[in-house]
């Protein structure tokens, strides 16, 4: 079985590779991630070698190996095809169990190796399922080729992987639902208030014991409430991002792609375009006193510029990793009230504050309406004129949401905007209906 390890070079970059038992790298997968994935993301690259794997446990139930049937001369069939995508469309557990039975149990065709259809309960969503079966295609073409075209018979074996290429692909499930409704819930702001309320150090119900941590815990979540950054982002945050700036206080997000200060095998990156975002002033003191009187206590704080360091075990004073900031951050707080707490995510900050922006400009265009409308009456046409200059237009508020959110293109901002439309959209119908409604009742004299 191989295991999939992490490999930190001098110059930072992160390697995923896949092993076997006895730690001997697979060839065809270390040559196809250095040659077809080294460009993607460190998260991309391990989802790759997961569903490579996922590759690999259908061969061993199978007891079959496709880089050997390439060398022999022979191309996977339309029976493969049906048999991988069901195996693509089953959890792992499933997959892992069907393993271990299968030892105890004796197969005589193909057929009988293709594993039953299993209940709902055992597959995976169906975006899931194509991400597995897309990496495994690239795999497949990449050896394919690598090795078929040294073949005599070349051209029509080409041929023929094309057509595996092409079959997979049409068998890529499909999804009844519009993308719009695989959107997940998150909570309304009245959740997170209670929810941020709880980070406050001076709390009763705050569930972390050293002050100290209190304390880093509770300018991590206020990051990403003023901030809509995402936790990676809030993670890879160094001494040098924060402006002390005493009227106009901010945090710089900046990519640092395998960053050789960076200790963190899975390294918090960030995804979107660097950017200032402003800061409260109070939250910027509460940065600085953290840097100065809680994080310089530790001495491995001293050998990387993150800000945000471990306070506890091996890893005292080391970078904080976004397993930790998930499982001893935020979820200490969310088991206080399981259901409550129960759609608060730390993604849901981001949309939180989007909302939030929303009904700012909405806010700011609607007083400067209320007060064009004034000026109009009392004929101060140059005054109107300057207002207007003032409006938030809607591209202006397409541009404002990119540079915060770090967005390179207007398409990437639309889920972000979903949840604030769809309540106008609401209110105004609601209105509406009253408004109708109470005709027709004063028409019946009701």
């Amino acid at each position: 079985m191989k295991t999939l390890v992490q490999n930190i070079f001098s110059n930072g970059e992160r390697f995923p590779m896949l092993i076997d038992e006895v730690g001997v790298p697979d060839f065809w997968v270390t040559l196809f991630t250095s040659q077809a994935l080294r460009k993607q993301t460190q998260s991309s690259i391990i989802s790759c070698l997961g569903n490579i794997k996922h590759l690999n446990k259908w061969e061993r139930i199978n007891d079959r190996d496709l880089i050997q049937d390439f060398q022999n001369s022979i191309v996977p069939d339309k029976r493969f095809v049906e048999s991988f995508t069901e195996h693509c469309g089953l959890k792992s557990e499933y997959i892992d169990k069907e393993l271990k039975q299968k030892s105890r149990r004796k197969v005589s065709s193909f057929d009988q190796l293709r594993l039953a259809r299993s209940s709902a309960l055992s597959q995976v969503s169906c975006n899931y399922q194509q991400r597995r079966m897309t990496d495994a295609r690239a795999f497949l073409m990449f050896v394919g080729q690598a090795i078929l075209k040294r073949k005599t018979n070349s051209k029509s074996l080409i041929a023929e992987l094309n057509i595996l290429a092409k079959s997979l692909e049409a068998n890529y499930p499909k999804s009844k639902f519009s993308r719009n409704n695989k959107r997940l819930p998150h909570a309304e702001k009245e959740v997170f208030d209670k929810f941020l309320e709880i980070f406050n150090p001076e709390s009763e119900l705050n569930p972390f014991k050293s002050y100290d941590l209190k304390v880093r815990n509770f300018i991590l979540v206020q990051l990403l409430f003023w901030t809509g950054a995402r936790s990676g982002e809030i993670l890879s945050l160094t001494l040098d991002d924060i402006d002390y700036d005493i009227n106009s206080p901010k945090v710089t997000v900046n990519r640092r792609h395998d960053d050789p200060a960076d200790s963190r095998k899975n390294q918090p990156v960030t995804k979107t375009k660097s950017r200032a975002i402003a800061i409260p002033g109070w939250l910027r003191d509460e940065i600085d006193r953290y840097i100065n009187k809680i994080r310089s206590q530790f001495s491995l704080s001293k050998k990387h510029p993150y800000i945000f360091v471990s306070h506890k075990g091996q890893s005292k004073g080391k970078p904080v990793s976004n397993s930790t900031f998930y499982n001893r951050v935020i979820v200490p707080v969310k088991v206080i009230d399981t259901e409550g707490f129960k759609l608060v995510k730390r993604h849901g900050f981001r949309h939180l504050f989007n909302e939030n922006l929303s009904e700012k400009i909405d806010a700011h265009n609607r007083k400067l309406h209320e007060q064009i409308a004034e000026a109009e009456i009392r004929k101060l046409p140059q005054r109107v004129a300057e207002l207007k200059r003032e409006l938030i237009s809607e591209q202006q508020e397409i541009e404002i949401r990119m540079y915060l959110m770090g967005h390179s293109s207007q398409e990437s901002a639309r889920p972000y905007t979903e949840r604030h439309v769809k309540r106008k959209a609401q209110k105004v119908h609601k209105e509406m209906m009253e408004a109708m409604s109470q005709t027709m009742k004063n028409a019946r004299g009701i």
